[in-house]
């Protein structure tokens, strides 16, 4: 994810300052002295740290299928979030003209606090904006940074993308979203009666990944209670539209709640893993 967090900021940069393209924004090492033949700009990956503001969802699932097609679904890990750092300098001819690049680099990034999907790299989209901070509080020292790359402290801007890392996803699954609720007997044949479920789950063990049934599953402030089959499936009908929490029990693991959202328009699948005790 990290050279996809490069070319959006590259290209960003590009596209907003006096620069004519990403060829004159270097990636490499600063030195004390850049080669430069006209104004560039250095952006340098420098720290990677999980990020403390984002909640990580762990290993729960939440995908929703369309009805359009076949009733499948992706389930994919929910990612990590991290905080990429870069250091930003601008190069020229002149500390003039230095002054003058990272200025209109400074005022550019900050009207991209918030780095819309459209202007992501493709392989960041899927997950929603990005938050960005400019030039914020960093937990590592800025002169002793510059020492430790052995170049004299020069003026930068600090940039620090919250990228989500992890992202994968399984092929299409079978998603439930009816079940067959009765079987009546009519003259000329037999009506099947089917009722579309609001939430249907899978539970794993964490351990092994393989299905785990007898699973109580209770919908948090209600009396509603599901029990996981010998697949590991658990449904829930007739939800209020709104979000909802499970609390998932299993003799042998540990108690786990997780969230859930029922927006009336599609059907949510849960899939939990639940860690041994």
């Amino acid at each position: 994810m990290i050279p996809a967090v490069v070319q959006t900021l590259a290209e960003i940069l590009a596209g907003g300052t006096s620069l004519t393209s990403t060829e004159q924004i270097s990636f490499e090492f600063p030195s004390a002295r850049q080669e430069t033949t006209g104004p560039s700009l250095n952006l340098y990956f420098y720290d990677l740290r999980e990020s403390a503001q984002m909640q990580h969802s762990g290993r729960q699932v939440d995908r929703r299928a369309t009805q359009e097609g076949p009733q499948s679904a992706s389930i994919g890990w929910a990612p990590a979030w991290f905080d990429v750092s870069f250091l930003i300098t601008a190069w020229d001819r002149t500390s003039l003209g230095e002054h003058h690049l990272l200025s209109e680099a400074l005022t550019l990034l900050l009207r991209h606090r918030l780095l819309r999907e459209d202007l992501l790299a493709p392989a960041l989209r899927g997950q929603g904006n990005l938050s960005m901070t400019v030039s914020a509080v960093q937990p590592i020292d800025m002169g002793a940074l510059w020492n430790a790359l052995g170049i004299p402290l020069r003026p930068a801007v600090q940039v620090t993308v919250t990228t989500p890392f992890g992202l994968q996803s399984t092929p299409p699954i079978p998603l439930v979203w009816e079940r067959i609720l009765q079987l009546q007997s009519e003259p000329g044949g037999a009506t099947i009666r089917t009722k579309k479920v609001a939430v249907a789950g899978l539970v794993k063990s964490a351990v092994s990944t393989l299905p785990l049934e007898a699973t109580e599953v209770v919908l948090v402030g209600t009396e509603k209670m599901a029990t996981s089959n010998e697949d590991g499936l658990f449904y829930f009908e007739n939800l209020a539209l709104g979000h909802h929490i499970l609390e998932l029990r299993r003799s042998g693991y540990m108690p786990q709640r997780c969230n859930v959202l029922v927006d009336g328009q599609s059907y949510a699948f849960k899939e939990v893993l639940l860690t041994p005790t």
